[in-house]
């Protein structure tokens, strides 16, 4: 049978198998998203068979021999029911995990790691299955050592293949979306700056109340409100952004009714988003939509694995740092006269805690601070002086490398701190900020943060509440992972004061 019979015979009309494919293609890259799917089938399915295949070759490491006889591989037939239905577990598994989201722009960096996690859990649901189900073990140990190498090498290289695929696409023109701006408005012009750099899109202008002539590289006019058919028809509009609420002569039902009947996609940028760009959600409250503005992306489960996570690191790492504990507190006595421990009075929100240090200035160094207020050398409420005057021969030590701060893994434990967040706040400093600054309790304050390993005592205020909005915004597990450990290395580094 022909291409055209096989048209007619799954779709009611000749062109509608084109039509299919084109929109697919044209509008949303559809077709590469679902493409990722079959391709990482076919490239877990390889590697099964390439580790089969390569057993009786060579071993893991070439020159170290390892006893293994033929008779242990099963039958081809066998394993190869076995390769397709483990290679369909691993792909539901990537799938549960998000791997396939339609239009997800993750970084391929960040694909790879979770796809080097799934594939580890996927040979330990395996493993686990031979032990508990067949209770046996698995055939050969080398084996799955091959099959997690050839894994996510496969699947690595098969998403890399529909990454530059698609880039050349985009490079040609193919697979662009052809966007029209209804209205002009500041935050127009700042999104078509932005869009016109990412090469899914092509913006073919906006519509205004008027023609007017605008500065060459800005966003173009290219028709009035009423204009919209000829526009769409003219350019091949696939989307259309409304960024004005009010249309003079056309209104909000006319444009959204036309969208409708031409099948254009319709997105509406209200003001308010120019003043956040992150956690905007549509909330349905009754049948009534709401646009939701989020502070952070910590809320609901998010706010739970933070606080489990903390809880248990916390517990850790004062047991395992228990013993260094009772070394430096023995240095402090022998130091200086005082307590081993300083319970300094922060605030967060409404209420206060102590957040607990190792002591490293003199006994009364409170009652002497008002002294040296005009030695303060960063700007904004915010007090630092490099050489305190106060500070003992031990807690200069200290300072240096952050081990006075250690004791606040019992705030961590206690549920008053965060492993990573913004800096604990004084309540004399937080009496000085402005209303904007209180965007900092959004989340717990953190024993370390964005600020601590991007300059530490040394940023300003204004600076470091940059980094505290931008890790508040920007929340995720991840994040709080990669800031733990590049504060090891600032540890390491001494470079505090």
């Amino acid at each position: 049978m022909s291409l055209k019979g096989i048209s007619y015979f799954f779709f009611p009309s000749l062109s509608d198998f084109g039509i299919l494919l084109s929109t697919t293609m044209k509008k949303s890259k559809l077709f590469l998203d679902i493409l990722r799917l079959p391709v990482d089938y076919l490239a877990i399915f390889a590697a099964l068979l390439m580790a089969y295949k390569i057993r009786p070759i060579t071993d893991l490491i070439p020159g170290v021999q390892y006893h293994f006889t033929l008779d242990q591989l099963p039958v081809f037939s066998e394993y190869l029911k076995f390769s397709l239905v483990s290679a369909l577990f691993l792909v539901l598994l990537f799938a549960y995990n998000g791997l396939y989201s339609i239009n997800s722009a993750e970084r391929l960096s960040h694909v790879t790691l979770k796809i080097i996690f799934l594939v580890s859990a996927w040979l330990m649901f395996i493993i686990a299955y031979y032990a508990l189900v067949l209770h046996q073990l698995f055939f050969s140990r080398i084996t799955l050592a091959h099959i997690w190498l050839f894994a996510i090498l496969f699947v690595f290289l098969g998403r890399l293949f529909l990454r530059l695929l698609e880039y050349f696409l985009y490079r040609f023109g193919i697979l662009r979306t052809r966007l029209l701006f209804i209205g002009l408005n500041e935050f127009a012009d700042e999104s078509f700056e932005i869009l016109k750099k990412d090469r899914k899109y092509e913006i073919v202008g906006a519509l205004a109340e008027k023609i007017e002539s605008r500065k060459k590289g800005a966003l173009k006019i290219v028709g009035t409100f009423s204009d919209l058919g000829t526009v769409v028809k003219k350019y091949s509009v696939d989307e259309v952004i409304q960024f004005e609420a009010n249309l003079a002569g056309l209104r909000p039902d006319e444009l959204l009714t036309f969208c409708r009947s031409h099948h254009l996609h319709y997105y509406f940028v209200p003001d308010i988003l120019k003043l956040q760009s992150t956690n905007v959600e549509m909330e349905m409250l009754d049948g009534i939509p709401f646009i939701s503005l989020k502070q952070t992306r910590l809320e609901g489960w998010g706010r739970v694995s933070k606080r489990l996570f903390d809880f248990f690191a916390s517990l850790i790492l004062i047991l395992l740092f228990l013993p260094f504990a009772l070394i430096i507190a023995l240095l402090i006595k022998l130091d200086s006269k005082g307590s081993v421990f300083y319970g300094s009075i922060r605030k967060y929100k409404n209420r206060t805690f102590k957040a607990y240090k190792f002591r490293s200035m003199i006994q009364d160094a409170d009652s002497k601070r008002a002294t040296l207020l005009n030695k303060n050398e960063r700007k904004g409420p915010l007090f630092k002086i490099r050489n305190d005057p106060r500070v003992t021969r031990v807690g200069r030590f200290l300072r240096k490398t952050s081990l006075d701060e250690f004791p606040q893994l019992i705030n961590v434990f206690l549920g008053q701190m965060s492993l990573v967040g913004p800096r604990p706040h004084l309540p004399e400093e937080v009496a000085q900020y402005e209303s904007e600054h209180l965007r900092v309790f959004a989340l717990k304050p953190g024993i370390t943060g964005l600020a601590q390993i991007n300059g530490r005592s040394n940023l300003d205020f204004e600076d470091e509440l940059k980094f505290d909005f931008y890790y508040i915004e920007n929340w995720s597990l991840w994040l709080d992972l990669k800031i733990l450990i590049q504060t090891v290395g600032v540890l390491f580094r001494a470079d505090g004061h």
